[in-house]
């Protein structure tokens, strides 16, 4: 088990401090990365929290798992690791094409 947990199923009205506040009834919080679309800046609803311990992060995630925050139940488990994506080239033909 690792330290770092994936949030589910958060209302896009909650803000980083909403998040902080209630992991930090469990122990340390590290970090809070609370997700927004790069476009629009808006929430995506999801985040992830890392705890400053093993520990505290399986806590989190007994105590937290489908906790209400501002009336949505909340998703916690332990984050997987992102495997690395291929790099599409968008000029080797099935990327689109501007200007023409």
């Amino acid at each position: 088990m690792g330290n770092r947990l994936y949030i589910a199923n958060i209302p896009v009205k909650a803000t980083e401090e909403n998040v902080r506040a209630l992991f930090a009834e469990i122990g340390e919080v590290a970090s809070i990365n609370l997700v927004t679309n790069a476009h629009t800046g808006k929430p995506k609803g999801f985040a992830f929290v890392v705890m400053a311990s093993d520990g505290e992060a399986q806590q989190a995630i007994e105590a937290l798992n489908g906790r209400l925050l501002l009336g949505r139940p909340l998703g916690v488990s332990e984050a997987n690791t992102q495997q690395p994506r291929e790099r599409r080239d968008l000029d080797s033909g099935g990327g689109r094409k501007r200007g023409k």
